[in-house]
């Protein structure tokens, strides 16, 4: 059975953001370390959210990571506003000294990798000077090309070399991303994770803002004037861009009429379908329901087609456990698609930034592959899970 305490990710602006604290969050990556197989980390900024939009692949590439933190007061802010507030702000170079202490205590080995020349070694230093135990197992910092030019090879013999635990990548957003989700079945490291100019912040040749002004959201000035020319048209851009697309997204939020009636989850199988019915409300209480029924589908190898025809009302929660379950089906080799959309549905999705996510059911792509039909399975909200669990993104 799922854990009823575990919380699902939030959709908020088109990706799966996590509700959890700085704290929070090492427990859960120190618990996704100890799971087992590669996983990916993102922290995500406005522009991190703009540059996925923007690209089909970096968008579907950050859905598809374990964890997508919150590296921005703005989507914090905007959080509030689709009443499903995150918890807080949780940057990358806040958690590479927590990480640093959790090596520290439980010996897990750490790469840096990326930065300009010197910086990460430089990094590793004080590190390990301001965390006495740390393991840092190597450091590297390939030439600045792109991803095609990049000398992938001697990378990963770099990597394989040292046996991490965890990876620190510093290439910036969109080619970290990109980079580790290119090569994350070939890592062999339980967990890596994009930190763009972290280690130029924890070397000092970028100087963060003072703690008060990071609480009030106003860190990104002092790093504008510190960059003007590389910073301010990047800030401008982001600035337009969720200027652009926010007041859509919150009309549309509040279009839907609350719904407090009955919600329920119902299931029904066909040759290589599983089909989930949604009624009522598509909301946080659907989770338990909803993962029961990706688990079902993964161990009968069976596509998830969720139909929304009966939704009354849709919620940041609930679109997240759709993103969360969509991650775990393509991990499997499946899919997750659409049914049932109206016009109010559809103009949802778009300005949540959904669309792009979801593909929508087609009848004629199950007829293409046979597969065993397994007995029919009917869920409801809180009903006992009728599978044993597969693995399933850590939270707090």
């Amino acid at each position: 059975m799922m854990n009823s305490t575990l919380q699902p990710p939030l959709a908020l602006m088109g990706l799966p953001l996590d509700s959890l604290t700085t704290a929070q969050t090492v427990e859960a990556l120190d618990r996704l370390i100890q799971s087992g197989g590669t996983h990916q980390i993102c922290p995500v900024n406005v522009d991190v959210w703009l540059n996925a939009i923007s690209d089909p692949h970096l968008h579907r590439i950050i859905a598809g990571c374990s964890m997508v933190v919150p590296d921005g007061m703005p989507l914090v802010w905007a959080s509030s506003l689709f009443g499903s507030p995150l918890a807080e702000r949780v940057t990358g170079v806040d958690l590479i000294p927590r990480l640093a202490d959790l090596s520290a205590r439980k010996g897990y080995k750490i790469f840096l990798l990326g930065a300009k020349p010197g910086v990460a070694e430089r990094a590793a230093r004080v590190l390990e000077a301001q965390h006495p135990g740390v393991h840092i197992v190597g450091t590297y910092a390939p030439d600045e090309a792109n991803l095609v030019r990049m000398d992938h090879s001697e990378i990963l013999n770099r990597v394989h070399a040292a046996k991490p635990d965890i990876l620190l990548v510093a290439f910036g957003n969109p080619k970290q991303e990109k980079w580790i989700w290119m090569h994350r079945k070939r890592l062999g490291v339980p967990l890596a994770m994009g930190v763009g100019g972290s280690f130029d912040m924890l070397v000092g040749d970028t100087r963060r803002a003072p703690r008060w002004v990071q609480r009030c959201g106003l860190e990104w000035l002092m790093r504008m004037v510190q960059e003007p020319a590389r910073l301010a048209p990047r800030y401008c851009r982001d600035l337009i861009g969720m200027g652009r697309r926010l007041p859509l997204a919150l009309l549309s939020a509040w279009m839907q009429k609350p719904y407090l009636g009955p919600s329920q989850v119902t299931t029904s199988t066909t040759a290589q379908v599983l089909h989930v019915y949604v009624h009522g409300r598509l909301g946080a209480e659907a989770m338990e329901a909803l993962q029961t029924a990706t688990t079902t589908a993964i161990l009968n190898g069976l596509l998830m087609v969720v139909h929304l025809d009966a939704v009354r009302q849709s919620t940041a929660a609930g679109f997240g456990i759709l993103l969360d379950a969509r991650r775990q089906l393509l991990e499997a080799g499946l899919s997750l698609s659409l049914a049932g959309l109206t016009l109010k549905s559809r103009f949802l999705l778009y300005s949540w930034q959904l669309l792009p996510l979801f593909d929508e059911w087609e009848p004629a792509i199950a007829r293409s592959r046979p597969m065993i039909v397994p007995e029919p399975v009917h869920l409801e909200m809180g009903a006992e899970p009728a599978v044993l669990p597969v693995q399933t993104r850590a939270r707090g």
